[in-house]
């Protein structure tokens, strides 16, 4: 079933809007890294400003551990306000009571990060009841953050009315290109994974089975399959809880004639994570080597397939942020989806970043989901959808 995005339609003039949104972005001594976030937000906020409506926009920020300042939504005030918002900062729910008795409609009253309220993630009623009591209807527009069940975004929307709660356009755009790429991909399609939390990525390749025409699995993802087929992967990150899971999916893939290509080399840190770099064949991987990133003979092989797909999956971080030089093969094969002809999707944070850096242009979608892209692309619910259907 597809769930539309129905504001626009909306008669909301002088009334109250709650906007759940992700304004998580990535900080650094108080700077915004990547306002990708918040851009993404944009059409909805418009949209609902041109109706003369008065925004409640509320975000979490982090993970904090009690009341962070750092971790204060006012951080993002500035920015609003370099936009042309009019924007007011409400640091607890009766301010925000408060300041719509005389704010001008068309504007936004931001609230603090709501996971400084403990509520949010206890999901407490009296905490739920006192948010809705700022508002007269509900938008769901972080999409980043659907998988949660946090209070704002699993139970919150179910105490308005059908016809006073909906998506935002970003949440739209988002299923829209996940469903494309799940049911009306252009063939080949192809699935690039990589990074941690193999636990979770395997539900996502179990599922996309029946969606893509190859996977190309990069590290730290690709330790434990190469495990699951009695390869010697040295100290590298192995879930060996998983390698019966992996074994299966390797299996079923077979069936299925869709192959899973793992790298035929790698980069190698020797002794420690922050050993020195090297490259070694995947059959010859030395007894105190971690896997870091693809080799370059691997950037040429898994390259042949994205040259010739239709469409593109891309999620998982190769490498590390903090030291440059093992980011070469992650930036590599970034640049070589930029350079298809493949209508292509990148998620997750890391990644995000190292495309900007490049500045590459030939990135079809950048998904502001992590957790909950991988989530729906592998069939299963999200909480923060669910009083939308």
């Amino acid at each position: 079933m597809k769930i539309a995005c129905t504001i626009e339609s909306w008669e909301c003039a002088g009334q109250t809007v709650f906007v759940r949104a992700d304004l998580n972005v990535p900080l650094t001594h108080g700077e915004i890294l990547n306002d990708r976030r918040l851009t993404g937000i944009q059409k909805t906020l418009d949209t609902l400003i041109q109706k003369n409506a008065i925004v409640v926009l509320a975000s979490h920020i982090g993970r904090p551990k009690g009341q962070e300042l750092e971790l204060s939504t006012r951080i993002l005030v500035s920015w609003f306000e370099s936009k042309g918002y009019t924007i007011r900062f409400c640091e607890t729910i009766q301010d925000i009571k408060e300041q719509k008795k005389n704010a001008p409609d068309g504007s936004i009253l931001l609230l603090e990060n709501l996971r400084f309220f403990p509520g949010e993630k206890e999901r407490d009623d009296t905490f739920i009841k006192a948010l809705r009591s700022t508002s007269e209807w509900y938008v769901n527009d972080a999409f980043g953050t659907l998988h949660r069940n946090d209070a704002s975004l699993a139970e919150l929307a179910y105490t308005f009315p059908a016809k006073k709660r909906s998506i935002g356009f970003l949440v739209e755009k988002e299923l829209t290109m996940l469903n494309e790429f799940l049911h009306k991909a252009k063939k080949p399609a192809c699935a690039i994974l990589g990074g941690g939390k193999v636990s979770d990525k395997l539900p996502l390749i179990n599922h996309l089975l029946d969606s893509v025409d190859s996977l190309l699995i990069c590290p730290a993802l690709s330790s434990t399959f190469e495990v699951a087929k009695n390869h010697q992967m040295g100290n590298s990150l192995v879930d060996y809880s998983a390698i019966s899971k992996a074994q299966a999916i390797t299996k079923k893939a077979e069936l299925m004639g869709v192959p899973i290509l793992l790298p035929v080399d790698y980069q190698v840190a020797r002794g420690s994570l922050n050993g020195p770099l090297s490259f070694a064949p995947s059959d010859q991987f030395p007894e105190d080597g971690f896997s870091i990133s693809i080799g370059p003979k691997t950037e040429t092989l898994f390259n042949e397939y994205i040259q010739k797909s239709g469409t593109i999956f891309f999620n998982g971080m190769i490498g590390f942020p903090d030291r440059p030089e093992t980011l070469d093969g992650v930036k590599q094969l970034l640049t070589n989806i930029a350079q298809s002809d493949a209508m292509s999707i990148i998620a997750g944070g890391d990644s995000i970043s190292i495309a900007d850096q490049l500045q590459l242009k030939g990135i079809t979608y950048y998904s502001t989901g992590g957790g909950a892209t991988l989530t729906y692309l592998s069939g299963k619910k999200l909480p923060g959808l669910a009083p939308f259907y």
